[in-house]
């Protein structure tokens, strides 16, 4: 069964899961990087799917200007050697590449 989870305001639909963390949802990414740095640490977003798979968003690093988002795509809980890992400092793009990533995990 599908969840539609927020994602920066956006819905995204995410199938096959078993536990959301997100604290990303109502991060408003037309906002200034200052008015919002205090929000974007390492820990924005991780889904865990049926399979095992996991997609995680974190900022990098935490709290600083000059970071950007990072999405993990992680099978076998092997965090050393993701499937995937995307960057982006770009809010479009970070939800594009959350979909891709969603795709590619809850298979």
């Amino acid at each position: 069964m599908a969840k539609e989870i927020m994602v920066c305001g956006v819905s995204v639909k995410v199938k096959n899961s078993v536990s959301i963390y997100n604290q990303i949802a109502s991060l408003n990414l037309n906002q200034s990087l200052p008015t919002i740095i205090d929000q974007l640490d390492e820990d924005l977003l991780q889904i865990e799917f049926s399979n095992g798979n996991i997609v995680d968003i974190g900022w990098y690093p935490s709290f600083d200007e000059q970071g950007e988002f990072i999405i993990y795509t992680i099978s076998d809980n092997n965090w050393d050697e993701p499937c995937a890992k995307f960057t982006t400092r770009d809010g479009s793009e970070l939800i594009d590449l959350l979909k891709q990533s969603i795709a590619m995990a809850s298979k």
